[in-house]
């Protein structure tokens, strides 16, 4: 029996039939429009659990999830190792002072390298400070001792950050020892001081001088997993017609106009996204106090701008293999390595010619340039206009391949039903 593609058959789901008006009993011309694919989409959105998971709670859930990594702002006492083979006051002091740095906490005590080297092997402490034999006795005499610092710099952050502050424990107490031997033998405060160190460096640091990662990695990876929900369920969202056969049902709700469909049906994806992102950035630059000294509207309209153009890219792919699975997988690739390649934690100039080449062909590259310049650097309008302008680019270039492409699928059978 053949389908009425007009009204459906009765074993058709109601939201995948086209809207009617009833007249006096009689059915009247189906009303159609971007309106009624809306309304059509919301249904689906409802009906199905899965929309909604995708759409509201794992961008919440992922926000909650990096909040609570990153909440403290920068790490704190980190376990450390110590072996103390001299035993002396000196050493003691020197204890006290690595233990009173923001990064190291002194966790226990080791009696040989062995057993240090057995703590950081099984992940119990990130290092091993060890301070030598005699270590007082050479620096009463004049002479010169090491403290040798053993790090797991396989853990990048960790191990930079013990790196940096054993080695200001150390110069802080070189520079306090040595200060004081000048000063006994006569010298005068600042005459010692000089002599210390008499090229001195002042440091002013432009951005982020209070070195908090909370302000560094949730305004930049939070974009980052949102991007991969955008993507994912546009293609979804579209895909799961051509695989559940529902195409010719979609384009009849819109009068038989590709652009209408298309647009009716992202429109309330569209919607949510920017409510859940603008409620995020609220949470963001309100609650948790992150510095925005930019143009907040800017930021909103790149927002605006940047889930389009995500959709645009979701809809491109699921054109191009009209097979929902095989989209699902390009989807995965191109939005799971996005942060690698958009410069934010290695600098886009240090890569090497593919590496940029696929960092500029990220919409989230862009975007993540215009969040890193309107919140902590301040930066005019005007520098992150051409990011913006790329933004725009990724949201309307594929149009041109999309519209005459999906026009095809939702009319042709032998695109239906693909798994």
């Amino acid at each position: 029996m053949k389908k009425d593609s007009g009204r459906g058959n009765d074993d058709e789901p109601q939201f995948m039939r086209p809207l009617s008006l009833a007249v006096h009993g009689r059915e009247a011309v189906p009303r159609t429009g971007i309106v009624y694919v809306a309304c059509r989409e919301i249904r689906r959105i409802v009906s199905r659990p899965i929309y909604l998971v995708m759409l509201v709670g794992l961008p919440f859930v992922s926000f909650g999830l990096l909040l609570s990594i990153f909440f403290q702002g920068s790490p704190r006492n980190l376990p450390v190792a110590i072996y103390d083979a001299d035993h002396s006051a000196l050493s003691r002091k020197l204890i006290r002072m690595l233990d009173a740095t923001q990064s190291i906490k002194i966790d226990g005590s080791v009696q040989n390298m062995e057993e240090g080297k057995a703590e950081i092997q099984s992940g119990k402490v990130y290092g091993l400070i060890v301070i030598p034999e005699e270590f007082e006795k050479w620096i009463l005499k004049g002479l010169r001792s090491k403290v040798v610092v053993y790090y797991n710099n396989q853990f990048l952050l960790a191990g930079s950050l013990i790196d940096r502050d054993s080695a200001m424990a150390v110069n802080t107490l070189s520079a306090s020892l040595n200060l004081r031997y000048r000063e006994n033998s006569g010298e005068q405060s600042a005459e010692a001081l000089s002599h210390i160190q008499p090229v001195s460096i002042e440091a002013h640091v432009l951005f982020n001088p209070y070195l908090n990662y909370l302000y560094f990695l949730l305004t930049t990876l939070h974009p980052t997993l949102f991007q991969i929900f955008i993507m994912t369920l546009t293609i979804y969202a579209v895909g799961v017609e051509l695989k559940e056969g529902s195409a010719e049902a979609w384009p009849a709700c819109a009068g038989g106009k590709t652009g209408a469909a298309l647009i009716g049906k992202l429109i309330p994806y569209t919607l949510s996204f920017i409510l859940t992102a603008t409620a995020m950035q609220f949470a963001q630059f309100v609650w948790l106090d992150i510095p925005l000294k930019g143009h907040p509207i800017f930021l909103f309209v790149s927002t605006c701008i940047f889930i389009p153009a995500y959709q645009s890219i979701g809809l491109l792919v699921v054109a191009a293999t009209a097979n929902l699975r095989l989209s699902i997988s390009v989807a995965a690739f191109y939005s799971g390595t996005a942060f690698a390649f958009s410069g934010v934690t290695f600098p886009t100039v240090a890569m090497p010619l593919i590496g940029r080449c696929w960092g500029y062909a990220l919409p989230l590259t862009s975007y993540l340039k215009i969040v890193v310049d309107q919140t902590m650097r301040n930066a005019p309008v005007q520098a992150s206009l051409p990011f913006l302008g790329a933004l725009v680019l990724f949201a309307a270039a594929p149009l041109i391949f999309i519209a005459p492409r999906m026009n095809k699928l939702m009319r042709r059978p032998q695109y239906w039903g693909r798994e």
